[in-house]
């Protein structure tokens, strides 16, 4: 059911100069699927503009998290004026990027870059919690080895699951021996092989998808089995 609610924003993580956690509050009755966004009501120039931001937390909590890509746009600027405590006007849960049930039925494979991580934070670990004996590989891709998001709480879900894993590509490594230099359509082969029948959720911005898809249909992998998100 979306609502529209007054939020407290209860904690603020600066992952780096540009990428923002935020934990806000929400009520009691509030509920959402992995893989939706709320929408977060931004002042600006007397009106409100509403911007969507995937939910990164899991459903049950009394709190919801999203991982904030900040740019030069007006609601980059209101949320690094934000700070704990303060009040904002959330909309939501929408959207419907969510786990096909028919992808339960074989291996996944998810693949983001930069903050497209953020659905996946609350779609893998949802998935595994709920006994998924199949395997699940998840691709992620960032610039520098300091871009990258989530890597102790993956290593946490690889250690308690035997059948996920998840691998890091940088197109920038600062360590000239980081083994995946590049861009993560390029290590789509590497990972899934050419006989991969499940499901590929993808999220990031266009152009990368766009690779992706390609890559992954030449590797045999039906449209019909790729699924994804634009970040933009």
């Amino acid at each position: 059911m979306i609502q529209i609610f007054q939020s407290e924003l209860l904690d603020v993580k600066n992952v780096s100069d540009s990428v923002k956690i935020l934990r806000f509050s929400v009520p009691g009755n509030f509920d959402f699927k992995p893989g939706q966004y709320v929408s977060l009501s931004v002042p600006f120039q007397g009106k409100k503009l509403r911007r969507p931001y995937s939910i990164a937390s899991s459903p049950g909590e009394n709190y919801i998290e999203t991982c904030v890509k900040l740019v030069d746009g007006p609601a980059s600027k209101f949320i690094r004026t934000l700070k704990k405590g303060d009040c904002v006007e959330l909309f939501g849960p929408a959207g419907k990027f969510l786990v096909d049930k028919n992808s339960l039925q074989n291996e996944i494979v998810f693949i983001s870059v930069g903050t497209g991580i953020t659905p996946f934070m609350s779609m893998i670990p949802c998935i595994l919690k709920n006994k998924f004996d199949k395997k699940i590989i998840f691709i992620k891709g960032f610039r520098y080895e300091q871009d990258v998001l989530y890597d102790a709480e993956f290593e946490t879900l690889k250690e308690k699951y035997q059948n996920f894993e998840f691998h890091n590509v940088l197109s920038r490594p600062k360590n000239p021996e980081f083994e995946n230099r590049g861009y993560v359509q390029d290590f789509l082969e590497k990972y899934l092989g050419k006989n991969f029948r499940g499901h590929v959720y993808i999220c990031g911005l266009s152009p990368m998808i766009n690779a992706a898809k390609e890559k992954l249909i030449s590797l045999g992998v039906e449209e019909k089995r790729i699924l994804f998100e634009k970040y933009d």
